[in-house]
């Protein structure tokens, strides 16, 4: 008599928690100093989360993470103080756990909707527009945070470390010759960067969840929450996501006058224009050309650049480890730019692997079928574009991530035969 099969257990189900533990949690993270921290900290229950579920989806091109995560940390061999050891440390932190965050996301189908992925996206953005009033009302205003006490001094004091556990809310400069002060929000970042770059990411994710919002009165909280932003971002003078922006206008709009939907061109066009009038009305523009002519901004950046390429062709294959200070400019090589950086700090082979991963995300994400999912997709554009400017440390990483893995999630695979590891879906078994 022949004994029945036995039925394998079904995977377990991942919870949606961790996710809002780090978005929607983010004010906590960062009240205690701990903000950079916060994808690292939020990794470990989803890691071991999903070791428990034994059997874990990854795609097929998730090897080419994979390679630059490891050439990355291949590239600790070019360090050459302490100093610098800590600032690789927590750069390295955040791209393992923002991986981890991805196959989380890609993962957790059964219970973290795409409704909620977009929930606590959202709830973040709402952070990031109060941290950004932080900036506008009290633009001299830092907080003394629990993790800058407890940490040993030689860490706190070192530049990068020190900006990350005492928050400033907003960047106060006054260039050499300016008549002005100039006041740009940056919190609950610590760079006026790394705010532009989050609001350019997070803004089409925005809109996603409004497309794919049932109710009228969510609709109308979001918009009035992306209204809300400009104040803010107007304050940034911020060129950077104004050009994100308005590039992610135009490709969207593109993308759905191809299809016939000539409306979102006319309103695109017609928002631009009167975009364009606030900011010219309000003084913005002309703000940008006077903080342009008294920083150098253009001139200094060029330099830069510059001597992050030929760092990189002194050392082409593992770079050198870390940023390394300027023998031009007042900022450190490799921290004006998420290209320049990873071409400098780990060679021109893990920035190969970087932006191919990121691409294939991009292209995978065009086949993502249903509400609002264009928009995700083009966060997923949109920040191959600002590879070239921002720097893509920690939480504005992670939303890259958490974006290509709602978006890739829901393209459309391949069928596998039975019992066989499918070629899209790339089953693997974790051991149990």
């Amino acid at each position: 008599m022949s004994r029945p099969l036995a039925v394998p257990p079904a995977p377990r189900q991942l919870p949606s928690w961790p996710l809002y533990v780090l978005f929607a949690g983010f004010p906590l993270w960062w009240v205690l100093g701990l903000g950079a921290f916060a994808v690292v900290f939020t990794a470990v229950p989803m890691l071991i989360l999903l070791v428990q579920r034994r059997v874990v989806e990854v795609p097929p091109a998730f090897w080419l993470w994979i390679g630059f995560v490891v050439w990355a940390c291949a590239a600790a061999l070019e360090l050459s103080s302490q100093s610098r050891l800590i600032g690789f440390s927590v750069r390295m932190s955040n791209y393992v756990g923002s991986g981890i965050v991805f196959l989380y996301v890609y993962n957790a189908r059964e219970r973290l909707s795409d409704r909620k992925v977009r929930q606590a996206l959202v709830l973040f953005f709402a952070f990031v527009v109060f941290g950004g009033y932080l900036g506008v009302l009290f633009p001299h205003g830092n907080l003394s945070t629990p993790a800058q006490s407890l940490l040993p001094a030689s860490i706190a004091n070192n530049e990068y470390v020190g900006a990350l556990v005492h928050p400033h809310f907003a960047e106060v400069q006054h260039p050499y010759g300016s008549p002005r002060v100039f006041y740009r929000p940056s919190a609950p970042f610590p760079y006026t960067n790394s705010w532009g770059c989050n609001v350019a990411l997070l803004v089409p994710l925005v809109i996603s969840a409004i497309v794919a919002a049932r109710r009228r009165r969510s609709r109308l909280v979001m918009a009035v929450l992306l209204a809300a932003a400009c104040v803010p971002a107007f304050a940034t003078l911020n060129r950077g996501m104004f050009l994100a922006l308005g590039f992610l206008l135009a490709y969207v709009a593109i993308r759905l006058a191809l299809r016939g939907q000539l409306a979102p061109l006319v309103a695109v066009i017609g928002a631009t224009v009167i975009g364009l009038a606030v900011a010219v009305s309000l003084g913005v523009w002309a703000l940008i050309q006077e903080r342009l002519h008294y920083s150098q901004t253009n001139v200094g950046r060029q330099a830069i650049y510059r001597e992050a390429f030929d760092g990189a062709m002194q050392s082409p294959l593992f770079g050198h480890g870390a940023p390394q200070p300027s023998q031009t400019v007042s900022v450190s090589i490799g921290t004006q730019g998420q290209v320049w950086n990873l071409m400098f700090s780990y060679g021109f082979i893990a920035l190969a692997f970087f932006l191919a991963w990121f691409a294939w995300a991009a292209i995978k994400s065009i086949q993502a079928r249903g509400e609002g999912f264009l928009w995700v997709h083009a966060t997923l554009v949109v920040s191959l574009l600002t590879f070239l400017y921002y720097g893509y440390d920690g939480i504005q990483l992670t939303v890259v991530m958490v974006a290509a893995g709602l978006a890739v999630r829901g393209a459309p695979e391949r069928p596998a035969a039975d019992g066989a590891v499918g070629a899209e879906s790339g089953l693997a078994t974790l051991p149990s």
